[in-house]
């Protein structure tokens, strides 16, 4: 065992656990600034100074704080070293408070032992229910520029269906981080996914609407005035073959299919484009949450795929931005764009021009882009978290899924809220299937809420 002391930063590194050192070094700073024994604006040693107190080299420590400062946790500056961040909320107790006095607890690469975490979870109200995005965009930098720039625009000719600037942004944005070829006159923007569902099934008007099953029920939520058919969904998405005969439309969400969230393959995509143009339908795809991914590029859309006009491609800025934006977009080519475009023109502009201003400006200065991969970063790093606690879970894009059988599950939920952490039902994520347990968003979390939600979990799982 190696031991590096710094005023208030105790770390203990294992030469002999399969963690890497780096991470174990992020593990024992994580929990330094969870219990309170580093505050927001405190200094770090070097990563020279600590490399030599540790016993490791340079490069591991380097690594280890350029992991937490992706993670937001650290910041650093010129003259000024590494700190930890002075916007940081930590979650302290008195026994957190005890420890820091008395400068005698060590710590692992492992989460906190479930005694401290219990305290932690019980003061500090932790939603891991994934219905907001941290950090807030609204403490960004670049968001707030945006913003402030947004207030001169003098850009309001927005007929219903975007204004030109923002059509702009977004084909660029799409063809920079997605590779989409799209036109800005092809955009046609809306107040979220379900506003743009809303909008096609009203020009569409199917008779039935066809669904995965099992499938994510984001946009089912729409579909109150659409009757809706289930087609079963095998591990490639959609089998055409099953399709019933009377079915002219799907809904899909063909980069996160349910329940392992990998993406729909190549010839099952190229299938079902056949299947559209020889039946006269139309897929509509629902592009969320692919901007979770943390790992490798990002998979093509069906609309990239499609020559005929047959797709009809929902996306938003929901996965990155969070739901108060309230912006999103439909790309359509096909005959029934000029519908779409009429229909919203009879709605009206989904978003003021100042609104509209202000996210063309953040796209276009790459504000998005760097949030993104930003975003990348803390997930990977709340993975690997993950992974080091050892605890009996699955990750799937950027959520991690505990399986358990629902009443088991349902008291779970109520001791983790006791403990004052919120966690979704699983069982209301997917419809159509059969899985129950819990779901945690680590897209909602800071590293300590995430620190505090697992050791609550294990303490949880440790009693049963």
């Amino acid at each position: 065992m190696l031991m590096a002391h710094d005023a208030d930063l105790t770390v203990r590194l294992d030469r002999s656990s399969r963690i890497g050192l780096p991470l174990q070094i992020v593990a024992g700073i994580r929990a330094e600034i969870v219990t309170g024994r580093l505050r927001p604006g405190d200094s770090l040693p070097s990563s020279r100074v600590l490399a030599a107190q540790l016993g490791v080299a340079r490069g591991t420590v380097q690594t280890a704080y350029e992991h937490l400062i992706a993670e937001g946790q650290l910041v650093t500056a010129a003259r000024s070293g590494t700190r930890v961040n002075p916007a940081l909320q930590t979650a302290r107790t008195g026994r957190a408070s005890a420890a820091r006095r008395s400068g005698s607890r060590a710590v692992t690469g492992r989460a906190m032992p479930s005694h401290h975490s219990t305290d932690i979870a019980a003061e500090v109200r932790i939603d891991a229910r994934g219905v907001s995005v941290r950090p807030d965009p609204r403490d960004e930098p670049d968001f707030r520029a945006a913003w402030r720039r947004g207030l001169d625009t003098r850009d309001v000719s927005d007929d219903g269906c975007g204004t030109q600037t923002v059509r702009q942004a977004i084909a660029g944005h799409l063809r920079l981080v997605r590779g989409m070829q799209v036109e800005p006159a092809d955009i046609v923007l809306t107040a979220g996914a379900r506003d743009g569902l809303r909008t096609v099934l009203n020009v569409l008007a199917p008779a039935a609407l066809g669904v995965e099953s099992p499938g994510f029920p984001g946009l089912r939520r729409a579909l109150a005035n659409t009757a809706t058919v289930d087609v079963p969904v095998d591990t490639d998405g959609i089998d055409p073959a099953a399709i019933p005969m009377q079915l002219r439309a799907l809904l899909l969400t063909p980069n996160h299919l349910h329940p392992h969230g990998d993406s729909m393959s190549a010839t099952r995509r190229v299938q079902l484009l056949r299947w559209a143009e020889s039946c006269g339908g139309h897929l509509i795809e629902d592009d969320y949450d692919t901007e979770a991914r943390y790992a490798g590029s990002l998979p093509p859309t069906l609309a990239d795929l499609d020559s005929s006009g047959r797709v009809l491609h929902l996306g938003s800025f929901a996965t990155l931005l969070g739901t108060r934006l309230g912006i999103g977009y439909i790309i359509a080519t096909g005959p029934l764009s000029a519908g779409i475009a009429a229909h919203r023109r009879m709605l009206g502009p989904a978003a003021s021009p100042l609104i509209q201003a202000a996210l063309a400006d953040y796209l276009d200065s790459g504000g998005l882009r760097r949030r993104m991969l930003r975003m990348r970063k803390r997930l990977a790093a709340a993975a690997e978290a993950v992974d080091a606690a050892g605890l009996p879970v699955t990750q799937v894009r950027g959520r991690v899924i505990l399986e358990r059988p629902a009443g088991d599950a349902r008291r779970l939920r109520r001791a983790l809220a006791e403990r004052g952490i919120l966690v979704d039902d699983l069982a209301g994520k997917w419809t159509g299937g059969q899985q129950t347990g819990i779901e945690i968003a680590l897209s909602s979390l800071t590293s300590p809420e995430l620190t505090a939600v697992l050791a609550a979990l294990r303490a949880e799982l440790s009693q049963r």
